[in-house]
């Protein structure tokens, strides 16, 4: 379904991930980068360095400013803490991370991660099995001696809470903490954009911007077509968890997706970016006719039905329209965000097969028995 343009403009993404290590080294920023959707980062390109802004997700608010230098002799604005790029190393905490890395062909940055079998980017594996890459555990509990062994420039992690532990510390010695707020994003073209910060870090802004405009013009093109179509399937999504089942919010990532492939998502009235609670009663009383359900968390209807055995009541069961990404749980986790317009496509499939699309879904799967 990609246009001539969308393949033309990965072509030239590939010939410069192939070429971008010979070009001449520079002082100076020239590539613009415009922030459309992401609501977490700004940047703004200044002659001899780079203003990034993280942006709190609660407030919008600047929670710290970073000044990505490419001379260590350039004096940054007070208040900045500096970063000189292209970095040569980094700790990488979130499998986003790992997959934007790859899209820049810089995963041989990475010194550590949080955990291998939460990683499916296999070069990094294979670093992982030689001891090139380290294992660190959750981001609460990392040693700072453990961080200072990898002698890694940078560590990106989630930001869960205000600051990762010890920064001040690890600071001091050289290696600087950066929090990612990809997840924080609602619009699935907003957690892709984070790839531009990547690109700035590697030193491959250009190929970063390239990748990120093939992908926003495939995304698009593929709503488009998806608001065209006449049925809108009705969908819900999520899996009980003790008591309680979280589905999307009306507002999410998620139910974004679902909108934009054309589906009638049952919560999609619903407020928040994060999750939304119910009880079995409410989601059976909902969707007992909803034609498809997204999600589970579980890959076989013989283990839906060993966790509730109503859920053969469900339509969605009956039918055999049930689908999981948890196939290969890895590699969506890492790669989802940065190719949005592969979960979408999957979504525009699925709950549109009278478009009889020859393409194989990419990262969604129904149910086996």
């Amino acid at each position: 379904m990609k246009t001539k343009h969308i393949l033309y403009s990965i072509l030239i993404f590939s010939i410069l991930v192939g070429c971008s290590r010979k070009r001449k080294e520079s002082n100076h920023f020239e590539t613009n980068s415009n922030v459309k959707y992401a609501k977490n980062f700004s940047i703004k390109i200044n002659k001899n360095y780079i203003e990034f802004h993280l942006l709190n997700p609660e407030t919008n608010e600047i929670e710290k400013k970073f000044a990505l230098i490419k001379n260590d002799s350039i004096k940054v604005p007070e208040g900045f803490t500096p970063i000189l790029v292209p970095i040569k190393s980094t700790i990488t905490l979130s499998s986003t991370h790992i997959g934007m890395l790859s899209k820049l062909n810089a995963c041989n940055l990475v010194k550590g991660i949080s955990n291998h079998n939460y990683v499916y980017e296999p070069s990094i594996l294979e670093r992982y099995k030689k001891g090139e890459v380290i294992e660190l555990g959750d981001e609460n509990s990392i040693s700072v001696e453990s961080i200072i062994r990898s002698q890694s420039d940078l560590l990106i992690y989630s930001g869960f809470g205000k600051e990762f532990p010890h920064q001040e510390q690890l600071e001091k010695l050289g290696t600087i903490c950066l929090a990612n707020y990809d997840w924080k994003e609602n619009h699935p073209l907003g957690k892709a954009e984070w790839i531009k910060v990547f690109g700035y870090l590697t030193g491959k802004e250009e190929i970063a911007s390239i990748y990120f405009k093939a992908i926003e013009k495939d995304y698009l093109s593929l709503k488009k077509m998806a608001s065209k179509l006449k049925d809108t399937p009705s969908l819900f999504s999520g899996n009980l968890v003790g008591d309680i089942w979280y589905s999307p919010a009306g507002e999410s990532y998620n139910a974004i997706l679902f909108k934009d492939a054309k589906g009638d998502y049952k919560y999609a009235n619903s407020k928040g970016i994060g999750s939304i609670e119910n009880s079995f009663e409410q989601i059976f009383s909902d969707n007992l006719n909803t034609q498809y359900w997204f999600n589970p968390g579980i890959e076989s209807k013989h283990d839906l039905l060993k966790s509730q055995p109503k859920f053969k009541l469900f339509q969605a069961y009956k039918e055999n329209k049930i689908f999981s990404y948890t196939f290969s749980g890895n590699e969506f986790w890492e790669r989802s965000a940065v190719e949005p317009n592969h979960v979408l496509s999957d979504l525009i499939r699925i709950l549109h097969p009278e478009l009889k699309l020859k393409n194989k879904l990419y990262f969604y799967r129904t149910l086996s028995k």
